[in-house]
């Protein structure tokens, strides 16, 4: 349980870490780069064992590392797009709602078991996330309404990932989930470094130093949140562990944006926390 607590602190610390970006005007290409710099440092920082390349490319798990690490940034390139053609509310909700994903692939993938009162649980819980996600958006336009591609693809994108994750977890069976998390944060790296690159190249940006600030803290607070998501999946099975972790990043995220950012909470909001705290009930405890 300890694991997925930090899993959701530290995954609520990405979001809040984030949030500071736009005040201080970071370029978001640059301090994701250097967020996964500092989180492949991290992890190769704590790592007990470090494998030889022949051993990588030999392990397990090498081929899924390398997709998963790819799919990092591919769907963060998504979520950025998506943003600014669809909004924030909906990229947020569309990325919540795919753990709809993981779920089912924990039932039908890896033969886990769901019963009545989980099955009530995740449906409460989608329920939830509609109205702490969209609970405060007053504003509709045209153009968030009918640009629905872009949401759809983070949908099937966020969902893909957290079954990667549980693939990577299933084929690490070594005592090296550090190492291959460090190698992860690696692969997605060297795709932010050529995304950068591409951005000076064309002129598209400027080299900012203070992007690094920003990049140490994302990158620490990414690789534990990670680190922390791995270990809770040897503990929990899918249609547990992401109904519970997104929720709870989600209503952490709304109450420090409430107290830390004097956002304000409509009623829908409010019902909606009232309703995951039920979601959790009926998911976590055991009758």
């Amino acid at each position: 349980m300890i694991y997925l607590v930090l899993a959701i602190i530290f995954s609520s610390g990405v979001f809040v870490t984030m949030r500071f970006f736009k005040r201080f005007e970071l370029d978001n290409h640059q301090a994701l780069m250097w967020n996964y710099v500092f989180a492949t440092v991290t992890g190769f920082l704590i790592c007990g064992k470090y494998d030889t390349i022949p051993q990588l490319v030999h392990e397990p798990w090498f081929g899924l590392a390398l997709l998963t690490g790819f799919w990092f940034i591919f769907t963060y390139l998504l979520m950025t797009a998506s943003a600014q053609s669809s909004g924030v509310t909906i990229t947020s909700l569309s990325s919540k709602l795919s753990v709809v994903l993981p779920t089912l692939a924990g039932v039908l993938i890896f033969h886990e078991h769901l019963n009545m009162k989980v099955a009530t649980g995740i449906f409460l819980a989608l329920i939830a996330l509609v109205l702490v996600l969209g609970g405060n958006s007053k504003t509709t336009d045209n153009a968030q309404r009918t640009n629905l591609l872009l949401p759809l693809l983070i949908f099937f994108g966020t969902g893909i990932g957290d079954i990667l994750m549980k693939l990577n977890q299933q084929h690490n069976t070594g005592n090296n989930m550090g190492f291959m998390i460090a190698f992860i944060y690696m692969i997605a790296m060297l795709f932010g470094i050529i995304l950068v690159a591409s951005d000076l190249i064309r002129g598209k940006t400027k080299w900012q130093n203070k992007n690094l600030v920003g990049g140490i803290a994302l990158g620490v607070i990414n690789f534990f949140s990670t680190y922390c998501v791995f270990h809770a999946m040897r503990f929990f099975d899918n249609v547990v562990l992401f109904p519970v972790y997104n929720i709870g990043v989600v209503c952490l995220t709304a109450l420090i944006g409430w107290l830390l950012f004097k956002e304000k909470l409509t009623w829908k909001n409010y019902l909606g926390l009232a309703i995951s705290i039920i979601a959790v009930v009926l998911i976590t405890v055991k009758l």
